[in-house]
């Protein structure tokens, strides 16, 4: 039987839904997961009309439901075959998905009840993954937004659905991270995959990129400010061709500019009018940066990135102008920078909030009023020094 959906029930644990190729289902009799290699005894089966109705068996080319009694989430997935206990073969067409989007979900910390939403949102994923067998997801852990969970996914869209349904089905807000993907980087004669910015190394030898093959379909008229797009993202292997009444236009895109907002940009210069599907292709060397965000000479690790080296400049004086817009002042001067390779690329400070400290002074010598200028400089340098900043 084929497993095309799941739930968890918390006294007959996941609930599959099956549609059977041959052989029976029965309760109480044993069967196997065959691509988690797992044994379980089934607990109930059952039709659907349209709720769940238990039946004394299911047989082939049916669907229905079977209660696995299975508690573990990760054991039963989508696309997997119940057989027999013993001699039973997947059904073929079986493929792992493979996550693209890396993005770490973190529960609100301005909660007071954090680590009880940790524990909701590691029980949130468990039941999403039930019918999302793409999702994926593995303990995650921040300075400053304190535990998480670092998440793959398909793709951009893949990820906002994702993000939504966690806080529509189970009420849970969450912060998250630059959307990033894998780099496979060479330092030292070695490969390493690096999925998190933070360890991203400074210097590395060597670093490939995944790209995805890109088809887009546009009215002739739109056909010139689409092909102007490759200004603002990497597309090369640049292709058209006629297809119907419309321009079909190839080319192989950085996966990076892919989620960044590429699909906002191509619905705008079109009007709406084009649309685009794409395929993960194969890695390509890549000439990326990282780079680092410092507040008060700290680096933010949440602010982290991964960028292309011919726009790294430009979005990092992007950030950097954003971030004094958004932090508030404080009693000393808040810089902030952005670095790479150790090179600070863009800098912009935050004057410190002031307060008269004459302002009751009337008349008299110039050098009191100076003495206290003085006081109040020294007191700036020592809480300088001891200043943390909280993003």
């Amino acid at each position: 039987a084929l497993i095309f959906d799941s739930f968890y029930d918390e006294h007959k644990g996941v609930i599959a839904y099956v549609r059977v190729f041959g052989g029976t289902l029965a309760a109480n009799a044993q069967a196997h997961l065959a691509v988690a290699n797992a044994g379980f005894t089934i607990r109930e089966v059952g039709t659907f009309a349209p709720e769940l109705c238990p039946a004394p068996s299911l047989g082939s080319g049916m669907i229905g439901w079977v209660a696995t009694g299975v508690k573990d989430t990760e054991l039963v997935r989508i696309g997997d075959t119940i057989g027999p206990p013993a001699g039973g073969e997947a059904l073929p067409g079986y493929r792992e998905p493979q996550a693209v989007v890396f993005v770490s979900l973190y529960p609100d910390p301005s909660s007071p009840s954090a680590d009880a939403e940790y524990e909701d949102l590691k029980m949130a994923l468990r039941r999403l993954k039930l019918n999302d067998c793409a999702l994926k997801f593995e303990a995650d852990a921040s300075p400053v937004l304190g535990r998480g969970f670092k998440c793959g996914f398909l793709g951009r869209l893949h990820f906002e659905i994702a993000v939504q349904r966690l806080e529509r089905e189970f009420n849970l807000t969450v912060v998250t991270s630059f959307p990033s993907v894998a780099y496979r980087v060479r330092v030292g004669g070695e490969w390493m995959i690096v999925k998190n910015p933070n360890e991203f190394p400074d210097a590395p030898e060597e670093v490939l990129q995944p790209t995805a093959r890109l088809n887009v379909l546009v009215p002739p008229t739109y056909m010139n400010a689409v092909l102007n797009l490759k200004d603002q993202f990497h597309l090369s292997d640049i292709e058209t061709e006629l297809f119907g009444d419309r321009m079909m236009i190839t080319a192989t895109i950085p996966v990076s500019d892919l989620i960044r907002d590429f699909d906002d940009k191509i619905k705008s210069v079109s009007n709406g009018h084009a649309s685009f599907t794409y395929e993960i292709g194969p890695e390509e060397r890549g000439d990326v940066e990282k780079m680092e965000i410092l507040v008060a000479n700290e680096v933010v690790p949440g602010l982290t990135r991964i960028l292309a080296a011919d726009e790294a400049e430009q979005e990092g004086r992007s950030m950097i102008v954003k971030l004094k817009e958004l932090l508030p002042r404080q009693q000393f001067a808040q810089a902030i920078q952005a670095r790479m390779r150790g090179r600070i690329i863009a800098r912009e400070t935050i004057p410190a909030l002031k307060k008269d400290v004459t302002g009751y002074l009337y008349g008299g010598d110039r050098s009191r009023k100076m003495k206290l200028w003085k006081k109040q400089q020294r007191g700036k340098i020592r809480l300088t020094e001891r200043a943390r900043v909280s993003v």
